[in-house]
């Protein structure tokens, strides 16, 4: 019965925890899709990572550590009832020491969750700088860079081998002081104990009872430190998943905003103002008038507002002031999947997913057919280098 029992167990509390993680990971994902562009020029790739995997994975023990928990406070509960029908006045002199552990427990809780916070934040700046260089190689190697990042990345290194550090010496801390106050309370049962015992009112076998009931009553208490320390490096984990849940998107469809019909492709900026950061604008009271099929440039040097005017009209940020129409319609009150649906960009930095060649560029339409694909690698003329490649349009990207 044992082993079925413990059996089912394990395999329940290992499904359950899996299943959360991957809920976990799925709300996170999906929220990070629906953020606006906005949160990620402020935030780093590497850090966002950062907390999806690493924050996430700290995670897993949470679950079998609350069963365990449970059990060894049930434990305890027991134990403390059956040295009380012994002997009410010996266990009431035993677990004195109770109040000192739990004294040093919240001194210790303060120190700790700063440190663990430093551990998690020192991970993500780790994991930030890998993904920039390991994305940014080409640039790294042609600048001739790659001493100075790897001064600079030791230097972060350094930093989280440094913060771990500290939360190892605050975790060691506690064991020692567990084990002090076994022996203090066994000291206790000693002296009152066996006084008890010169005097007649304890029989030597229930001290010796006492005694091994006392060393019990802290082997549960051992665990509950252990688990404590790792509460609190899931709790840290858990505080900086859920301040990214909790983030909202800056820019939101109105509540019933109406579908856009077929454009003609009719553009208007109207006294249109923007900025990134507060004080500093981009743009400022600029008007502009675009008629369908006519062709535009947009001229200017590097911070002019060129990518942020493209920016605006698809919606990656609303405006500061002013409004943009397409056709008529504010683009702020209307679906803006409706508005994606009916643009076309060629973005200024281009971006291959590691996927096939034909589903980069069916990418939004993936139930276009082959024909469709070729027609337009035809249209840009990228069908004939296309076709060089190994595999053709089914060559994987990398």
């Amino acid at each position: 019965i044992n082993y079925a029992v413990n059996y089912t167990h394990l395999r329940l509390l290992a499904k359950i925890s899996e299943e959360v993680l991957y809920k976990l990971r799925t709300d996170m994902f999906d929220h990070l899709q629906r953020l606006s562009v906005p949160f990620f020029d402020r935030n780093e790739v590497g850090r966002i990572m950062s907390r999806i995997q690493n924050d996430v994975d700290q995670l897993e023990e949470f679950l079998p550590m609350v069963i365990l928990t449970l059990g060894d406070l049930l434990s305890l509960a027991g134990i403390v009832m059956m040295m009380a029908s012994m002997n009410i006045r010996l266990a009431a002199v035993t677990l004195v020491v109770i109040p000192i552990l739990l004294l040093i427990m919240a001194v210790w809780q303060r120190t700790a969750k700063s440190a663990f916070v430093r551990v998690r934040n020192a991970i993500s700046a780790v994991n930030s700088r890998l993904q920039q260089n390991i994305s940014g190689v080409r640039v790294v190697q042609s600048l001739n860079r790659e001493e100075i990042n790897l001064r600079q990345f030791d230097q972060l290194n350094q930093a989280n081998l440094d913060a771990n550090l500290g939360a190892i010496r605050l975790s060691a801390f506690l064991m020692p002081t567990v084990d002090l106050v076994t022996a203090a309370a066994l000291a206790l049962l000693v002296v009152v104990g066996g006084a008890m015992a010169l005097h007649g009112e304890l029989m030597p076998g229930a001290l010796i009872g006492f005694a091994m009931y006392v060393q019990r009553f802290f082997d549960p208490i051992r665990n509950l430190t252990m688990q404590y320390t790792q509460f609190q490096r899931a709790m840290t984990s858990g505080v900086r998943i859920f301040q990214l849940l909790d983030v909202k998107p800056e820019v939101e469809d109105r509540p019933n905003a109406p579908e856009l019909p077929v454009l003609q492709g009719e553009i208007q900026y109207e006294n249109v103002s923007f900025h990134y950061l507060p004080d500093v604008p981009v743009i400022q009271d600029v008007s502009l008038h675009i008629q369908p099929g006519q062709t535009v440039a947009l001229v200017g040097p590097t911070g002019a507002g060129k990518t942020t005017m493209v920016s605006l009209l698809a919606r990656f940020y609303d405006v500061g002031s002013g409004r943009i129409t397409v056709d008529g319609h504010d683009i702020r009150e209307v679906a803006r999947d409706s508005l994606a649906r009916q643009m076309s960009m060629v973005l200024q930095e281009p971006f291959l997913f590691s996927v096939s060649v034909a589903d980069n560029i069916k990418y939004r339409h993936t139930e276009a057919p082959m024909e469709k694909v070729i027609a337009a690698a035809r249209a840009v003329g990228a069908h004939d280098f296309i076709m060089r490649l190994e595999h053709g349009y089914d060559t994987v990207l990398q």
